[in-house]
C-alpha cells in the first residue's frame, strides 16, 4: 500500500470513527440523524485540515454507498434467517423479539438505501469497504481484507466494479 493509500485508508477510518460519535451523540436512530452526523464528521475534519472539501464530499459519498450496500446485504441475510430458522427450536417469545429487531433494523437500512440514491457501482480510486468486488465488464473479482482504494479491474483494466460479497 502506497503512503497516499495509507494516508486515505485512515482518514476514512478517521471519518467513519467520527461519524459514528456523532451519530452516537444524536441518540437519535433516523436518517436524518445520520446525515447530519455524516455533515459533522466531514465538517470537523475539514476545519483541522485532515480533508480538504473535496475529499469529506467524496468520503460522504463513498461511506453512504457503503452503507446502503450493507443495507441491502442486510435485506438479504434478514430474508435467508426468516427461510432458514425453524421455529420449533427456540421458544416463539425469543423468534418474535429477534423478528422485531430485525425489522427495525431492516426498515432503517431500507430508509437508508433510499436516502443514500446511489447505484452501487464502485469506481477505481474510490474508497471501498472489505469485501468482494466484481468488475462489470469482465466479472474478474477481487478482494479487500480492509478499507482501500479500488484499482483498475487485474484483468480487463476497467474501472467499474459491484460488491458482491
Amino acid at each position: 500500500m502506497s503512503d497516499q493509500d495509507k494516508k486515505w485508508y485512515d482518514l476514512y477510518e478517521r471519518y467513519t470513527e467520527k461519524t459514528k460519535e456523532f451519530f452516537n451523540e444524536s441518540k437519535d436512530a433516523t436518517v436524518k440523524a445520520l446525515d447530519e452526523a455524516l455533515d459533522k464528521a466531514r465538517e470537523s475534519l475539514e476545519k483541522t485540515g485532515e480533508l480538504t472539501q473535496e475529499e469529506g464530499r467524496q468520503f460522504k459519498a463513498y461511506l453512504q454507498r457503503d452503507l446502503e450496500q450493507t443495507g441491502n446485504d442486510f435485506d438479504r441475510w434478514s430474508d435467508w434467517v426468516k427461510a432458514h430458522s425453524s421455529p420449533n427450536r427456540v421458544q416463539s417469545g425469543f423468534m418474535d423479539l429477534t423478528g422485531k429487531l430485525a425489522q427495525s433494523g431492516s426498515d432503517f437500512l431500507a430508509r437508508l438505501s433510499e436516502w443514500a440514491n446511489h447505484t452501487g457501482v464502485y469506481h477505481t480510486g474510490e474508497m471501498a469497504v472489505p469485501g468482494a468486488f466484481k468488475c462489470r465488464s469482465c466479472d474478474e473479482e477481487i478482494h479487500f481484507k480492509s478499507a482501500g482504494k479500488l484499482p483498475p479491474c487485474p484483468r480487463c483494466r476497467k474501472t467499474e466494479f459491484r460488491r458482491v460479497g
